[in-house]
């Protein structure tokens, strides 16, 4: 062996608490391992063990870092101080690896291994009662204050769940839903909007302060807006809820400028025309909010036989998509302050009920949406659904085939896009034929209300409330599922 611990003290290059070390066939001074093995003489012999020295064994290091406790006269930053794991478990650890403030609902101050080394040269430091990273908590901030792991979740689910979070990436807090406002389509807490936010004075645009703004944009290339707009919704109809839907299309034989200002001017203020990067060439048909009725007897489905005529494409693509919105009023409402733990499992099981029929029925879902699951509608939530609904978790976020992650809306995103009128209102017509059937739906281990087949001959006891759907449901199971000009 030519690895010697010598003492405890500060490692003379990186100035740590550390077990210091000479090497006698490089003629070392006193170092850390790190630093005598990587940094300054790049020794090639294996890493001691913490066994091999009784000193590295007996010594009280800190949980967090592993590195031991250390003071003098000149310092006493290094010294153990009491802290906490998730659990609530109390361990020793250098003042740096505490957390710096208490957590504001249950007081305790937690441990955290932030500066935990990685590297070979820390098999010396670890031992048989080394505590993993999982075991130390993870810290958030919430409406202003720092709370640990175990109180977030608590604070989460007293106001309706962690999906009626969102988390402000200018201020870095996480705030309730009711306190965020948007800023180019995306969501900030109210206060950093107010505080950073201004309008042109020259073309009344929202700026954010600090960020470039040009006037003079060419108008014609902003029919189609970023990804990330999202102007005031406009309500059409009167119902208890409404529905929007976003229709992906390819432009082939002209623009796609061109094809966004032709969809744009049939569709008025019903709609607006956005960029999406899954696209080859082509844009997004976004609608503001309607009734089922709405869109069955008064939208202008003229613009598909339009957009066809000139030669866009979304069926015969691999890229388009069609997305349906559905507000949480179908549902009940959105969870708030003032939501009731009544009202909170009422909506809540209402969602459960909605997605369990979704997701039971993946193959026949399928059917009828034109096309199987895929990386932009995923299926793979299926048996999570508790904590999806819950909590807002999800494996595959925004892309699952239900994404809960909207604040106003629940998306269903599992259907092709056409550019045939039947194919989008059967979208429109199944969401709301599964948001009315599983309403007041009873569900048991043992009974079958959530199969396709009871599911079936729901809509086919009110085919004159969903003509559409019950269409393609017929078309779907009675012929093979193949791209035709009809349905693009």
């Amino acid at each position: 062996m030519t690895y010697a611990l010598t003492r405890i003290g500060l490692c003379p290059r990186c100035n740590q608490p550390e077990f210091l070390f000479v090497h006698s066939d490089s003629e070392t001074m006193e170092f850390c391992l790190r630093c005598i093995q990587h940094a300054l003489y790049q020794i090639e012999e294996p890493t001691p063990v913490a066994g091999e020295f009784p000193l590295m064994s007996t010594t009280p290091t800190c949980a967090g870092c592993l590195k031991p406790e250390y003071e003098d006269e000149n310092t006493s930053r290094f010294k153990l101080l009491d802290a906490h794991l998730t659990d609530g478990t109390k361990v020793k650890v250098h003042k740096i690896c505490m957390i710096s403030e208490s957590c504001e609902d249950c007081d305790k101050y937690y441990a955290h291994t932030g500066n935990r080394g990685h590297g070979t040269h820390m098999v010396a430091y670890h031992n048989e009662s080394t505590i993993p990273p999982m075991d130390f908590t993870d810290w958030n901030r919430i409406d202003g204050a720092s709370r640990c792991s175990e109180c977030a979740q608590e604070y989460y689910e007293s106001h309706g769940g962690e999906s009626n979070f969102t988390y402000c990436d200018n201020c870095e807090d996480t705030v309730h839903n009711d306190n965020t406002s948007t800023y180019c389509g995306s969501r900030y807490c109210t206060d950093c909007v107010q505080n950073n936010v201004y309008d042109c004075d020259e073309c009344g645009t929202e700026v954010w302060s600090g960020n470039d703004h040009d006037c003079e944009e060419d108008n014609r290339n902003t029919i189609i807006h970023s990804y990330g707009y999202k102007p005031d919704p406009i309500f059409f109809g009167t119902g208890t809820y409404h529905m929007g839907f976003e229709l992906e299309v390819e432009a082939r034989n002209i623009s796609r400028f061109e094809g966004a200002q032709m969809a744009q001017d049939i569709l008025g203020e019903h709609a607006y025309m956005k960029s999406d990067g899954s696209l080859n060439d082509g844009f997004e048909i976004v609608t503001h909010p309607h009734t089922l009725e709405y869109y069955q007897r008064q939208f202008d489905w003229s613009v598909l036989n339009k957009l066809k005529r000139n030669g866009h494409l979304s069926w015969n693509t691999d890229t388009c998509g069609l997305h349906v919105h559905v507000s949480r009023e179908a549902f009940g409402g959105r969870i708030s302050y003032t939501s009731t733990p009544r009202d909170i499992l009422h909506m809540q099981a209402h969602q459960l009920r909605f997605m369990k029929l979704i997701y039971d029925n993946e193959r026949q879902v399928s059917r009828i949406a034109g096309r199987a699951s895929n990386s932009y509608a995923s299926f793979s939530d299926r048996g999570r659904l508790v904590p999806k609904v819950k909590e807002g978790r999800s494996m595959h976020g925004h892309c699952a085939a239900v994404n809960v992650e909207n604040y106003a809306t629940i998306e269903i995103r599992v259907f092709k896009g056409s550019l045939r009128k039947e194919r989008i209102l059967s979208a429109l017509e199944f969401v709301t034929a599964s948001v009315e059937y599983t309403r007041d739906l009873k569900v048991t281990g043992t009974n079958t209300a959530l199969s396709w087949l009871r599911f079936t001959a729901y809509v086919s006891s009110e085919s004159a409330k969903y003509p559409n759907l019950a269409l393609i449901m017929s078309e779907s199971f009675t012929n093979e599922q193949n791209p035709t000009d009809n349905d693009n």
